[in-house]
Protein backbone atom coordinates (compact mmCIF):
# COMPACT_ATOMS: atom_id res chain seq x y z
CA UNK A 1 0.00 0.00 0.00
CA UNK A 2 1.50 3.31 -1.13
CA UNK A 3 1.30 6.07 1.49
CA UNK A 4 3.72 8.37 -0.33
CA UNK A 5 1.23 11.21 -0.93
CA UNK A 6 -0.25 10.85 2.55
CA UNK A 7 3.13 11.20 4.23
CA UNK A 8 4.26 14.03 1.97
CA UNK A 9 1.20 16.07 2.92
CA UNK A 10 1.04 15.04 6.58
CA UNK A 11 4.66 15.84 7.40
CA UNK A 12 4.45 19.24 5.76
CA UNK A 13 1.39 20.13 7.82
CA UNK A 14 -1.17 19.84 5.02
CA UNK A 15 -3.50 17.70 7.11
CA UNK A 16 -6.64 18.26 5.03
CA UNK A 17 -4.89 17.06 1.88
CA UNK A 18 -3.30 14.16 3.77
CA UNK A 19 -6.72 13.06 5.06
CA UNK A 20 -8.16 13.27 1.55
CA UNK A 21 -5.38 11.01 0.30
CA UNK A 22 -5.96 8.56 3.14
CA UNK A 23 -9.65 8.34 2.31
CA UNK A 24 -8.83 7.60 -1.32
CA UNK A 25 -7.22 4.38 -0.12
CA UNK A 26 -10.67 3.16 0.90
CA UNK A 27 -11.38 0.78 3.77
CA UNK A 28 -8.28 -0.91 5.04
CA UNK A 29 -7.21 -2.91 8.06
CA UNK A 30 -3.72 -1.40 7.78
CA UNK A 31 -2.51 0.06 11.08
CA UNK A 32 -0.51 2.64 9.12
CA UNK A 33 -3.63 3.90 7.31
CA UNK A 34 -5.56 4.14 10.57
CA UNK A 35 -2.66 5.87 12.32
CA UNK A 36 -2.46 8.63 9.72
CA UNK A 37 -6.22 8.97 9.43
CA UNK A 38 -6.56 9.42 13.20
CA UNK A 39 -3.63 11.84 13.40
CA UNK A 40 -5.01 13.96 10.55
CA UNK A 41 -8.47 14.10 12.12
CA UNK A 42 -6.95 15.08 15.45
CA UNK A 43 -4.89 17.86 13.85
CA UNK A 44 -7.91 19.22 11.99
CA UNK A 45 -10.30 19.03 14.93
CA UNK A 46 -8.54 18.46 18.28
CA UNK A 47 -11.79 18.63 20.25
CA UNK A 48 -13.40 15.75 18.36
CA UNK A 49 -12.57 12.24 19.56
CA UNK A 50 -11.51 9.59 17.07
CA UNK A 51 -13.91 6.66 17.26
CA UNK A 52 -12.88 3.15 16.27
CA UNK A 53 -13.09 -0.27 17.88
CA UNK A 54 -9.92 -1.62 16.31
CA UNK A 55 -6.99 -2.28 18.67
CA UNK A 56 -5.14 0.84 17.45
CA UNK A 57 -8.38 2.84 17.48
CA UNK A 58 -8.90 2.05 21.16
CA UNK A 59 -5.31 3.06 21.89
CA UNK A 60 -5.81 6.32 20.03
CA UNK A 61 -8.94 7.15 22.03
CA UNK A 62 -7.07 6.61 25.28
CA UNK A 63 -4.18 8.67 23.91
CA UNK A 64 -6.51 11.56 23.06
CA UNK A 65 -7.83 11.53 26.63
CA UNK A 66 -4.28 11.99 27.99
CA UNK A 67 -3.87 15.15 25.91
CA UNK A 68 -6.68 16.68 27.95
CA UNK A 69 -4.89 15.85 31.19
CA UNK A 70 -6.19 12.31 31.54
CA UNK A 71 -4.32 9.59 33.40
CA UNK A 72 -1.68 7.65 31.49
CA UNK A 73 -2.63 4.39 33.19
CA UNK A 74 -5.43 3.34 30.83
CA UNK A 75 -3.33 4.15 27.78
CA UNK A 76 -0.40 2.14 29.11
CA UNK A 77 -2.69 -0.82 29.75
CA UNK A 78 -4.08 -0.74 26.21
CA UNK A 79 -0.64 -0.35 24.64
CA UNK A 80 0.61 -3.38 26.58
CA UNK A 81 -2.42 -5.32 25.36
CA UNK A 82 -2.27 -4.20 21.72
CA UNK A 83 1.45 -3.65 21.29
CA UNK A 84 2.66 -2.28 17.95
CA UNK A 85 5.09 0.42 16.91
CA UNK A 86 2.21 2.78 16.15
CA UNK A 87 0.67 2.15 19.57
CA UNK A 88 4.07 2.72 21.21
CA UNK A 89 4.42 5.91 19.18
CA UNK A 90 1.21 7.22 20.77
CA UNK A 91 2.35 6.06 24.22
CA UNK A 92 5.70 7.85 23.93
CA UNK A 93 3.98 10.98 22.60
CA UNK A 94 1.61 10.99 25.58
CA UNK A 95 4.54 10.58 27.99
CA UNK A 96 6.39 13.47 26.37
CA UNK A 97 3.28 15.66 26.37
CA UNK A 98 2.97 15.18 30.12
CA UNK A 99 6.62 16.10 30.67
CA UNK A 100 8.03 12.59 31.07
CA UNK A 101 10.70 13.14 28.41
CA UNK A 102 13.22 10.59 29.67
CA UNK A 103 10.58 7.86 29.89
CA UNK A 104 9.21 8.81 26.47
CA UNK A 105 12.65 8.58 24.87
CA UNK A 106 13.30 5.24 26.54
CA UNK A 107 9.97 3.94 25.21
CA UNK A 108 11.14 4.81 21.69
CA UNK A 109 14.59 3.28 22.13
CA UNK A 110 13.21 0.05 23.60
CA UNK A 111 10.62 -0.23 20.81
CA UNK A 112 13.20 0.35 18.09
CA UNK A 113 15.21 -2.53 19.52
CA UNK A 114 12.18 -4.76 18.85
CA UNK A 115 11.42 -3.67 15.28
CA UNK A 116 11.45 -7.20 13.92
CA UNK A 117 8.70 -8.27 16.30
CA UNK A 118 6.41 -5.24 16.11
CA UNK A 119 6.04 -4.49 12.39
CA UNK A 120 5.41 -1.17 10.63
CA UNK A 121 6.01 2.28 12.09
CA UNK A 122 9.75 2.19 12.78
CA UNK A 123 10.62 5.30 10.77
CA UNK A 124 7.84 7.29 12.44
CA UNK A 125 9.16 6.20 15.83
CA UNK A 126 12.71 7.30 14.95
CA UNK A 127 11.36 10.73 14.04
CA UNK A 128 9.53 10.92 17.37
CA UNK A 129 12.68 9.89 19.27
CA UNK A 130 14.60 12.67 17.52
CA UNK A 131 11.87 15.22 18.28
CA UNK A 132 11.85 14.25 21.96
CA UNK A 133 15.65 14.40 22.14
CA UNK A 134 15.94 17.91 20.72
CA UNK A 135 13.47 19.29 23.28
CA UNK A 136 16.37 19.37 25.73
CA UNK A 137 19.65 20.88 24.48
CA UNK A 138 21.78 18.40 26.41
CA UNK A 139 20.15 15.54 24.49
CA UNK A 140 20.65 17.05 21.02
CA UNK A 141 23.61 14.79 20.22
CA UNK A 142 21.46 11.77 21.13
CA UNK A 143 19.02 12.74 18.38
CA UNK A 144 21.69 12.46 15.71
CA UNK A 145 23.00 9.19 17.18
CA UNK A 146 19.53 7.58 17.24
CA UNK A 147 18.98 8.46 13.59
CA UNK A 148 22.43 7.32 12.47
CA UNK A 149 22.08 4.00 14.31
CA UNK A 150 18.74 3.40 12.64
CA UNK A 151 20.08 4.22 9.17
CA UNK A 152 23.14 2.02 9.73
CA UNK A 153 20.87 -0.91 10.53
CA UNK A 154 18.38 -0.12 7.76
CA UNK A 155 20.25 1.09 4.71
CA UNK A 156 17.13 0.68 2.60
CA UNK A 157 13.70 1.97 3.53
CA UNK A 158 10.53 2.66 1.53
CA UNK A 159 10.61 5.72 -0.72
CA UNK A 160 7.52 7.02 1.09
CA UNK A 161 9.59 7.29 4.29
CA UNK A 162 12.26 9.55 2.79
CA UNK A 163 10.52 12.71 3.98
CA UNK A 164 10.37 11.31 7.53
CA UNK A 165 14.10 10.52 7.54
CA UNK A 166 14.91 13.94 6.05
CA UNK A 167 12.79 15.70 8.68
CA UNK A 168 14.45 13.75 11.49
CA UNK A 169 17.87 14.71 10.13
CA UNK A 170 16.80 18.35 9.80
CA UNK A 171 15.62 18.50 13.43
CA UNK A 172 18.93 17.06 14.62
CA UNK A 173 20.81 19.56 12.45
CA UNK A 174 18.72 22.46 13.80
CA UNK A 175 19.45 21.42 17.38
CA UNK A 176 23.16 21.03 16.76
CA UNK A 177 23.50 24.09 14.52
CA UNK A 178 24.77 22.00 11.60
CA UNK A 179 24.30 22.29 7.85
CA UNK A 180 22.82 25.79 8.21
CA UNK A 181 23.82 26.69 4.67
CA UNK A 182 24.23 23.10 3.48
CA UNK A 183 21.93 20.08 3.25
CA UNK A 184 19.46 21.40 5.83
CA UNK A 185 19.02 24.64 3.89
CA UNK A 186 18.61 22.86 0.55
CA UNK A 187 16.07 20.43 2.04
CA UNK A 188 13.75 23.22 3.16
CA UNK A 189 14.38 25.27 0.03
CA UNK A 190 13.30 22.30 -2.08
CA UNK A 191 10.28 21.68 0.15
CA UNK A 192 9.20 25.29 -0.34
CA UNK A 193 9.30 24.74 -4.09
CA UNK A 194 7.63 21.31 -4.24
CA UNK A 195 5.31 21.56 -1.21
CA UNK A 196 4.96 25.25 -0.36
CA UNK A 197 3.18 25.47 2.97
CA UNK A 198 3.45 27.04 6.41
CA UNK A 199 5.73 24.37 7.83
CA UNK A 200 8.25 24.35 5.00
CA UNK A 201 8.34 28.17 4.88
CA UNK A 202 8.93 28.37 8.64
CA UNK A 203 11.81 25.91 8.36
CA UNK A 204 13.44 28.00 5.66
CA UNK A 205 12.78 31.18 7.67
CA UNK A 206 14.61 29.73 10.68
CA UNK A 207 17.59 28.82 8.52
CA UNK A 208 17.76 32.32 7.03
CA UNK A 209 17.71 33.74 10.56
CA UNK A 210 20.54 31.41 11.59
CA UNK A 211 22.57 32.75 8.64
CA UNK A 212 21.57 36.36 9.45
CA UNK A 213 19.94 36.72 6.04
CA UNK A 214 17.60 39.49 7.19
CA UNK A 215 16.10 40.52 3.81
CA UNK A 216 15.34 36.88 2.90
CA UNK A 217 13.84 36.24 6.34
CA UNK A 218 11.68 39.36 6.09
CA UNK A 219 10.46 38.23 2.66
CA UNK A 220 9.21 34.93 4.12
CA UNK A 221 7.50 36.75 7.01
CA UNK A 222 5.73 38.97 4.47
CA UNK A 223 4.76 35.90 2.44
CA UNK A 224 3.26 34.11 5.45
CA UNK A 225 1.33 37.25 6.37
CA UNK A 226 -0.10 37.51 2.85
CA UNK A 227 -3.73 36.66 2.13
CA UNK A 228 -2.71 33.43 0.39
CA UNK A 229 -1.28 31.94 3.60
CA UNK A 230 -3.57 33.70 6.07
CA UNK A 231 -6.59 32.28 4.23
CA UNK A 232 -5.33 28.78 5.05
CA UNK A 233 -7.23 29.01 8.33
CA UNK A 234 -6.22 25.69 9.89
CA UNK A 235 -2.52 26.07 9.15
CA UNK A 236 -2.51 29.77 10.06
CA UNK A 237 -4.02 28.98 13.46
CA UNK A 238 -1.60 26.13 14.09
CA UNK A 239 1.61 27.82 13.00
CA UNK A 240 1.07 31.52 13.83
CA UNK A 241 2.79 31.16 17.25
CA UNK A 242 5.91 29.88 15.44
CA UNK A 243 5.74 32.79 13.02
CA UNK A 244 5.56 35.25 15.93
CA UNK A 245 8.52 33.53 17.64
CA UNK A 246 10.59 33.91 14.47
CA UNK A 247 9.45 37.54 14.16
CA UNK A 248 10.79 38.16 17.68
CA UNK A 249 14.19 36.87 16.60
CA UNK A 250 14.09 38.90 13.40
CA UNK A 251 13.10 42.09 15.24
CA UNK A 252 15.85 41.60 17.84
CA UNK A 253 18.42 41.14 15.05
CA UNK A 254 17.26 44.45 13.58
CA UNK A 255 17.59 46.22 16.93
CA UNK A 256 13.84 46.69 17.34
CA UNK A 257 11.78 46.40 20.52
CA UNK A 258 10.11 43.01 20.87
CA UNK A 259 7.79 43.53 23.86
CA UNK A 260 4.67 43.85 21.68
CA UNK A 261 5.55 40.71 19.73
CA UNK A 262 6.26 38.87 22.97
CA UNK A 263 2.79 39.84 24.24
CA UNK A 264 1.29 38.57 20.97
CA UNK A 265 3.03 35.24 21.43
CA UNK A 266 1.85 35.01 25.02
CA UNK A 267 -1.75 35.56 23.91
CA UNK A 268 -1.38 33.15 21.01
CA UNK A 269 0.26 30.31 22.95
CA UNK A 270 1.10 30.87 26.64
CA UNK A 271 2.82 27.47 26.73
CA UNK A 272 5.22 28.27 23.90
CA UNK A 273 8.80 27.42 24.85
CA UNK A 274 9.94 30.98 24.20
CA UNK A 275 7.32 32.34 26.62
CA UNK A 276 8.24 29.82 29.28
CA UNK A 277 11.96 30.54 29.00
CA UNK A 278 11.36 34.29 29.13
CA UNK A 279 9.19 33.93 32.24
CA UNK A 280 11.76 31.65 33.91
CA UNK A 281 14.63 34.05 33.11
CA UNK A 282 12.64 37.02 34.42
CA UNK A 283 11.91 35.18 37.65
CA UNK A 284 15.59 34.27 38.03
CA UNK A 285 16.61 37.89 37.40
CA UNK A 286 14.10 39.18 39.98
CA UNK A 287 15.46 36.65 42.48
CA UNK A 288 19.02 37.86 41.95
CA UNK A 289 17.98 41.51 42.25
CA UNK A 290 16.07 40.80 45.47
CA UNK A 291 19.05 38.90 46.88
CA UNK A 292 21.52 41.74 46.38
CA UNK A 293 19.21 44.74 46.76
Amino acid sequence: MDLFSVKQQYYTGNFKEALSNVEKLGSSDSAAVEFYKAKCLQALNPSESYKSQTPLGLVFQAYSATLEGGDLGKLEELVDKHKSLFALNLWATAQATQGELESALQTCIDALASIGDLGMGATELVLLAVQISVLEPQRASSASMILQNFLAAHEEYPNEDEIIVNLAESYANFALGREISGSNFYFYEELCQTLPCWKSQLGLLSLHLQQKNIPEAQAIVDLLESDFYQDQNQSAKLYTPELIANKITLAAMQGEHVSELRDQLLRSNPKHQLCQKYTANNAKFDEIVAKYA
